[in-house]
């Protein structure tokens, strides 16, 4: 993570490149030190989530392996690192609790609310059944799957179909949860642990992290 002698050296230099140029000329002085701490923070906290999404295997369908550089965008009194992710980022990050059981992510805020698989989940799950990554021989087809009361089970050496295994995956994951990963909050509590001591050693004020979804 960034140091504070490194964000020390880069506000002599920011104070050393405006000491040639009269005050007459270039009217109020406005440094970009902050902005600039703020990009190197920033670019170390998307590599360090792409890591552990990659180290953990969390990735299985989807781009939530693919992070985008982050911005940083200054205002006056604020500034804003901005790092797009997919909307499911925090599902994967904070585990999603089951309908019958919360055992993966007992502490998490969100939670299942019926077996229902929307198009999008099912299209995904249809990438990860087709590409060999699920094994699934006993597929489940009840009316928790709004199947049908079909046998809830099939013999191992019968092969299931593709739509048989994504509505048992449905089903599975809507039953018992996503395990929560804590991916994000691993990496934002490595990389910002230090961040408002080396802020106020830089640019000599109090600063106030605040993390804030949209």
């Amino acid at each position: 993570m960034p140091s504070i002698a490194k964000v020390q050296q880069a506000a002599l230099d920011e104070l050393e490149s405006l000491a040639s140029v009269s005050r007459s000329d270039i009217g109020p002085v406005e440094l970009t030190v902050t902005g600039r701490i703020l990009a190197e923070y920033g670019a170390e906290f998307a590599l360090l989530l792409e890591q552990l999404i990659k180290d953990r295997k969390i990735t299985a369908s989807g781009n939530l392996g693919t992070i985008a550089a982050p911005s940083v965008v200054e205002e006056p009194g604020k500034a804003t690192i901005r790092l797009l992710l997919p909307d499911y980022y925090d599902f994967v990050n904070k585990g999603v609790r089951g309908v019958k059981s919360s055992r993966n992510a007992p502490n998490s805020p969100y939670k299942f609310r019926g077996y229902y698989i929307p198009d999008s989940m099912r299209e995904n799950l249809t990438k990860y059944v087709q590409s060999g990554r699920a094994k699934i021989s006993t597929v489940r087809n009840d009316r928790a799957l709004g199947t049908g009361l079909e046998r809830k089970g099939v013999k191992a050496s019968s092969r299931p179909t593709i739509a048989q295994q994504v509505n048992t995956l449905g089903y599975l994951i809507k039953a018992y949860g996503i395990k929560e990963r804590g991916y994000f909050d691993d990496a934002f509590n490595k990389v910002f642990a230090n961040f408002e001591i080396v802020m106020q050693e830089a640019v000599g004020t109090d600063i106030i992290l605040t993390l804030t979804r949209k």
